[in-house]
Order: structure tokens, then sequence, then C-alpha cells
């Protein structure tokens, strides 16, 4: 979709080298979302390709995946074999019934920036124990938790002239078991619950997401689990009722749990 309102388009090669942001500014990535709708208030894209961050890339304890990266490229990358959880990031790219295209378009950060109740990495990242490292134009940087990104429907922690730079993911982490579960009316709707399970041999968490607005990390026993249920805040719309939605999120509970 055309973007009529746009005045002004950037590359910058570094982000520093913006001095001012507005209300009216949006940083451009994939564009699969910025691009599918009307953007009214919009009046300059910042294209953030030119900046040549890393796609995927291990550091001492970290996989490192930078917010420019395509989801595409989670699909193709050579995993190591004993980094199970990784068959939970591609359960998470599936999960967007999305067009082959998009895939190739669209990015992690964009994906976790746009901060959907039914966002399909965000969940994966929550039940993972990912951080985020967040840029500011100011030069300053800082890291938070993925279960303290998002805030609500479309709202995150960013301020003007913040920045998801990339995600950090323990390396040991990624040797946990995943099960990703998720129900939708019909393939390609939006999810009405998603449901994300890790577990180690001492540990084990749920996410449920979809069902709620935002990613709700459920840590306790195995048995809990449903219990825990009782006092989450399920999403009422014309899609579905809270009580379908919390029930839809308990078969999934038990249908990940089947799973180890």
């Amino acid at each position: 979709m055309d973007l009529p309102n746009v005045e002004t388009y950037l590359i910058p090669d570094d982000i520093q080298s913006i001095t001012n942001w507005c209300e009216d500014w949006a940083w451009l990535a994939g564009g699969t979302w910025l691009f599918s709708e009307p953007q009214p208030h919009l009046k300059v894209l910042v294209d953030i390709h030119n900046l040549k961050w890393s796609e995927i890339e291990v550091q001492e304890d970290y996989l490192i995946i930078g917010a420019t990266c395509p989801l595409i490229k989670l699909l193709e990358y050579p995993w190591l074999l004993e980094w199970t959880a990784v068959e939970g990031l591609k359960s998470a790219i599936s999960a967007l019934a999305a067009s082959f295209k998009v895939i190739n378009q669209a990015t992690v950060g964009g994906n976790i920036c746009l901060a959907l109740s039914v966002g399909t990495l965000a969940p994966l990242m929550v039940a993972l124990g990912a951080s985020y490292e967040i840029w500011h134009l100011n030069k300053q940087s800082r890291q938070v938790a993925a279960k303290d990104f998002q805030l609500g429907y479309r709202q995150t922690i960013l301020q003007p002239g913040d920045i998801l730079r990339r995600v950090l993911i323990p390396l040991s982490n990624l040797k946990w078991q995943v099960s990703y579960q998720r129900f939708s009316l019909a393939a390609t709707d939006p999810a009405l619950a998603i449901v994300v399970i890790v577990r180690n041999h001492q540990h084990i968490r749920c996410v449920i997401a979809a069902s709620v607005a935002t990613p709700y990390l459920i840590e306790c026993l195995e048995t809990e689990f449903m219990a825990s249920l009782e006092g989450v805040n399920f999403i009422e719309d014309t899609k579905s009722s809270a009580i379908y939605r919390r029930e839809i999120t308990a078969v999934l509970i038990k249908k990940a749990l089947q799973q180890f």
C-alpha cells in the first residue's frame, strides 16, 4: 500500500546521525505491516537496512539475533542439533500462516515490536528467558527481559528515539525442550490462543499468549498450571468470549505437556 503522507525517506549509515525524533517518524525494516494499511500520521520513514546489523551470531554464552534479521533466516540457518529449542522458533514462524514473500521480508524485530496480542515470537522469547538490547539516539543502550518488554496491545517500553537492536537468548536455554501450540478457527485466522511450554531437567515454564493482551508467564509446579489460569484476565471480544479462550488455553496446555 502506498503511504502518500510520507514526505521524507532517510537511509542512515549510523542511527546516531539522526539528531532528533518526532512522533510522525517510524523505523522501517521489513515493512510488511507498515505498508499493509494506511499510516496517516507518518511523515518520515527511517530505513535501517543500511546499518548492516548482523543477523545471527554466537557470542560467549548467547545466541544473538539481530532485529533486522528476516524470519526466513531462522528457517534456513544451519542450527546445531543439540539446540532443540530452535524447533520452537520454526513453529513460531509457521504459526504466522504468512506467505513465502512475507516471511522473506518480515523481520524478527518487527514481529516483536509490533506487539500484537497474537504475536508469535514474543511468547517464545519470554519462555526461553531472552533479553532485548535497546539502543537510543543519544548513544545509550540498555537490556530488558523479554517478559517486561510488551505492556499491552501495540504497547511496549520503547520510547521515542528507541530501537530494538538485537535479541539475546542464553545458549543453555537452547537445549530445552519446547512445545509450541496454537489454536485458531481457521488456519489463516489470527490465533485465539497460543501456549509455549519449555522444559529442562529441573525447570518447566509456561507462557500463554493471543488469549491475553500480552505474553503471560506462569512459573509453578506442572500440576498447578490449570489453577494459575483462574486469575488471568483473558480477552473478551467479538471473536471469542473470555471463558472460551480460557478453556482453549487449558486444552493447549494439556496437549503441550503430553509432548514431554
